[in-house]
């Protein structure tokens, strides 16, 4: 089986055919369709030397930590997170180069040893065919604003043909949700515009990426955000939210002071226009059992409350 620059899963040797500076995919996926978000996958590329491609183990992988991937592959081999639960082991090699020709295995060793060959042939770019490559549409990202749902990027692409297709991606190569395009056309040539709201990851890295219909290659541009746009908005809904809280806690207590005035459990008395003798009881009022009864019932009302408490 031949493939044009596609993936398609298969028995036997599948061989990826792609032009060099494009974005290869290589199929893998276990014959028992199984999620593999927590199992172990391994990529290696066969030969003399074998080398290291791409590690899985539950979660781990050569992009977020782990150790041992060769150097010739680093930060350009990306697998498909939002796949994994449906079987899909399949990785995608950035900005293919003529040295990543050769034949290619996909383990899992934890399934009887089963493998998967695919073999990749990485092609020659031409003249003529590098002067077609460097009019392919180069995309503009600026950054829009922040707001409560997070960071607004948005992506350009003008005056190209045929009409590009623009896509959201993270440095995983995982796809993002997007607005609806905005597209444009004048004389056989198109304006498109796509635009998202990202959240903090790992990496804070986003890219947008440009394919064309009838061309193998893929463009994208990337901008990494910094931690301090994501902190600023945060930090905003937390003063908010504390204030709606403070708001909330003050209503509340009012609230309870009412509900206690009303049923006559809570009394608010005022200094003003009484005095009280020497006994401590006011004017004109006996130093009773029944009053001494109703102040002891109020205070422990009170204190039953939360209102205040003794030492």
């Amino acid at each position: 089986m031949i493939l044009k620059n596609s993936a398609v899963l298969g028995p036997g040797v599948v061989t990826v055919v792609v032009p060099e500076g494009s974005d290869p995919v290589l199929p893998c996926s276990p014959t028992i369709k199984e999620n593999l978000e927590k199992k172990l996958f391994d990529w290696k590329k066969v030969g003399p030397n074998k080398q290291e491609v791409f590690f899985y183990d539950g979660g781990i992988h050569y992009n977020n930590g782990r150790p041992g991937q060769n150097e010739h592959f680093k930060g350009r081999v990306f697998h498909f997170s939002d796949q994994l639960r449906f079987g899909n082991a399949s990785i995608i090699i950035r900005n293919a180069q003529i040295t990543d020709s050769g034949d290619y295995i996909c383990i899992f060793p934890q399934s009887a040893e089963e493998t998967f060959d695919v073999k990749l042939l990485v092609e020659q770019v031409f003249k003529e065919q590098l002067e077609v490559l460097a009019a392919a549409p180069k995309p503009d990202i600026t950054v829009l604003g922040v707001t409560d749902s997070g960071v607004q990027l948005k992506c350009d692409v003008g005056d190209v043909h045929p009409q590009p297709k623009l896509q959201w991606e993270d440095s995983d190569g995982n796809v993002l949700s997007a607005e609806d395009p905005v597209v444009s056309e004048s004389g056989g040539r198109y304006n498109v515009t796509l635009c998202t709201t990202v959240i903090p990851t790992k990496t804070n890295c986003f890219h947008c990426v440009v394919k064309q219909e009838g061309s193998y290659q893929v463009t994208d541009r990337e901008i990494t955000l910094s931690e301090n746009l994501f902190k600023h908005n945060y930090s905003k809904v937390t003063s908010e939210g504390l204030l709606i809280g403070m708001f909330l806690g003050a209503s509340i207590v009012s609230v309870v002071v009412a509900v206690l005035m009303a049923t006559g459990k809570l009394k608010i008395s005022s200094d003003e226009g009484s005095q009280r003798n020497a006994n401590g009881t006011l004017n004109g009022e006996a130093n009773s059992p029944q009053s001494n009864g109703q102040i002891l019932e109020s205070n422990v009302l009170m204190k039953g409350q939360g209102f205040y408490s003794e030492d």
